[in-house]
């Protein structure tokens, strides 16, 4: 291994943002690297649940804050992301005067603190990107791979042209780079993390198969249209359902609950993909990341944001039948999930998948590109 050095992590604990973040912070520390983190209580409590000694300076007010705050006003004036930066940089500053870190460490929604520590304190900048690669000359439209509004995306890719390095959290058999591929972005497969948790024990009693539903963690707009019908198609095949719902997502408008279902606020996705046969989602790339690395056949129903991209790749791959948001029904997910359950070429494509992604270990690749950067002159 490189010399042991000395990093700071930009966190905030936003949804499908984060995980891959706490992936390499958690790699970097158990290699042997000083790793400090600036950010919310709620990474804190995971690392110390876990038994992860990675120290944490809080922020004054978490970017979550700023995020429910611009909510509040109807979204309106600057977004929350460079306002936060703004107001934290002081302390980050601080910070770096007192540990003297030799490289800076974000997520996408930490790019705006990131960036500008860069340019105040001459620090080196690696992003970690959750998902696929969305700059120039994608091979993909950007319109077509997110749903509206784009800007805030648009804002993001630029925010995040001035970092000298920038992983994806994604193989790319899964997101084929352009043949114009910055040079100083890299794929590095799914770097998945999962807050310290059992298994409940019920996964390994004996019956059907189970399957699993999921929509995002930070909750969208009208997303339970998605938990309700899923829940109700479901019902009648021969499979046992975990459906894992925030406690931001209102269980009342779930109406019964069929017998062979189950509602958790968490359960480790991870544990019920090794025991599932199919996967029905919203289509983030964090859960189907997950359902690749184990083999998993989907149904994808993109609901916003990112998710389009995420199932079109997924589709592309043939582990997956996607419907579109508006063509949801009953009806047209049925027949989904009888096809990808009863055509083999789906659990054939899904089982190649994870024997390739698990044949690599994404939190080491990344951790080279890290020490890496670090290395050159």
């Amino acid at each position: 291994m490189t010399s042991a050095k000395r990093i700071l992590v930009l966190a905030a604990a936003l949804a499908g943002d984060w995980p891959p973040l706490a992936a390499v912070t958690v790699g970097l520390h158990q290699a042997g690297h000083a790793v400090q983190c600036f950010g919310d209580p709620a990474i804190a409590q995971d690392f110390a649940s876990a038994g992860i000694a990675v120290e944490v300076r809080l922020a004054q007010d978490p970017l979550g804050t700023f995020t429910a705050r611009w909510h509040a006003t109807g979204a309106s004036g600057p977004r929350p992301e460079p306002v936060w930066a703004d107001a934290c940089l002081p302390a980050v500053c601080a910070l770096v005067s007192a540990f003297r870190p030799q490289v800076v460490v974000s997520q996408l929604f930490t790019s705006a603190l990131a960036r500008l520590t860069k340019a105040a304190c001459g620090l080196r900048w690696c992003c970690i990107n959750p998902a696929y690669y969305f700059g120039p000359d994608s091979l993909r439209p950007f319109e077509a791979d997110f749903a509206e509004p784009w800007q805030p995306k648009m804002q993001l890719r630029q925010a995040i042209g001035e970092a000298d390095l920038v992983l994806h959290a994604t193989d790319a058999l899964f997101d084929p780079p352009p043949p114009s591929f910055p040079r100083h972005h890299h794929h590095v497969g799914p770097l998945m993390w999962e807050p310290s948790s059992e298994a409940p024990t019920y996964l390994d009693a004996p019956g059907a198969p189970w399957a699993l539903i999921t929509v995002s963690s930070g909750s969208q707009p009208e997303e339970m249209t998605l938990a309700r019908t899923a829940l109700r198609t479901l019902a009648e095949f021969p499979v046992r359902v975990v459906l894992t719902l925030s406690a931001r997502h209102p269980r009342d408008e779930l109406g019964s609950v069929p017998a062979n279902a189950r509602i958790e606020q968490f359960v480790p996705h991870s544990a019920v993909l090794t025991r599932s046969g199919l996967l029905v989602s919203h289509a983030g790339h964090g859960v189907v990341a997950k359902a690749l690395y184990y083999g998993v056949p989907m149904v994808l129903v993109p609901w916003g944001r990112d998710q389009p991209g995420v199932a079109a790749r997924a589709a592309a791959l043939g582990v997956a039948e996607v419907i579109a948001r508006h063509d949801l029904t009953a009806l047209r997910l049925s027949a989904a999930i009888q096809r990808v359950l009863g055509t083999p070429r789906y659990r054939e494509n899904a089982a190649r998948i994870a024997s390739h992604l698990q044949a690599q270990d994404a939190v080491a690749i990344a951790r080279a590109r890290i020490e890496a950067l670090l290395e050159t002159p």
